[in-house]
């Protein structure tokens, strides 16, 4: 039997949708303190994502989803701010004495299955991965 629930009620939805407009609500949250265009909001959610699941959270003992799947404490070092300013080595080659040695970009999160950054190139304006 098919059921749904009232408009704007998400409470009877259950986890899933508090867990949902939670990840909503921290998204809205970041993107407003980076002053970013909405056209990043994809790269926003998968890292509030995996910030949500690095927190210590009290319904796991005090610890985080990550430290519980992994058995091990998060690295706390691969946080950034998101769309903080951040700078691209150039590639060496093709580059003269006096050129650049870095491009200014925007921090938009991890890759995934990579251990790199995602960066939007300011002076390209294009988006690249940097590795870690």
């Amino acid at each position: 039997m098919h059921q749904t629930s009232c408009v704007e009620t998400p409470q009877q939805n259950g986890i899933a949708e508090r867990k949902h407009q939670h990840i909503m609500n921290v998204t809205r949250a970041i993107l407003f303190q980076s002053k970013l265009s909405m056209q990043f909001w994809s790269y926003v959610v998968p890292y509030v994502v995996f910030l949500i699941n690095c927190v210590p959270t009290p319904f796991l003992k005090n610890t985080s989803p990550f430290e519980r799947l992994y058995n091990k404490i998060f690295d706390i070092n691969l946080i950034r701010v998101f769309g903080c300013l951040c700078f691209l080595s150039t590639k060496t080659a093709n580059r003269k004495k006096l050129d650049a040695r870095a491009d200014a970009g925007i921090f938009l999160g991890l890759q995934s299955n990579v251990k790199g950054y995602i960066i939007y190139n300011l002076k390209v304006t294009q988006f690249m991965s940097l590795g870690m």
